[in-house]
C-alpha cells in the first residue's frame, strides 16, 4: 500500500478503526493519540543511518513522522496526521513499511 497524498480535511480514524489496525503493525503501541515504537540499535551512527532510511521512505510517501534519538542507541518514532488531527491509514501504512525494513536490518532489536 502507499500513502494517500493531500489528506488535509480528511477525518481521522475512529477508535474502532485504530484498534482494528493496531494489530496489523506488530510492536507499535498507542501513546497520547500517536502510533509509537522504540527501536534499539548498536550505536549512535546506526541510529542516524536508520533515521536516514526512514526519512527517505517518508519523503517517497509524502508522510512524515516525529523522530527522536535517546540514550545514544534508541530511535523513537511517532506517527500522527497533524493535518487531520488524529491517526489516519497513512500512519499505519508507514508503520508497516518501517516494520518490514527493520526486520531486514542487521543489529536491529525488535
Amino acid at each position: 500500500m502507499t500513502c494517500t497524498p493531500n489528506i488535509e480535511g480528511i477525518s481521522p480514524l475512529t477508535r474502532k478503526e485504530v484498534f482494528d489496525l493496531r494489530h496489523e503493525v506488530a510492536g507499535w503501541s498507542l501513546a497520547d493519540g500517536r502510533l509509537t515504537r522504540r527501536f534499539a540499535l548498536k550505536s549512535f551512527q546506526e541510529c542516524l543511518d536508520f533515521i536516514g532510511e526512514i526519512a527517505g521512505l517518508a519523503a517517497q510517501q509524502g508522510h512524515f513522522p516525529d523522530i527522536a534519538i535517546t540514550e545514544q542507541r534508541y530511535v523513537e518514532i511517532a506517527w500522527y496526521s497533524y493535518a487531520c488531527g488524529g491517526l489516519t491509514l497513512n500512519d499505519f501504512i508507514m508503520a508497516a513499511k518501517i516494520n518490514s525494513r527493520a526486520f531486514t536490518r542487521s543489529g536491529m532489536q525488535i
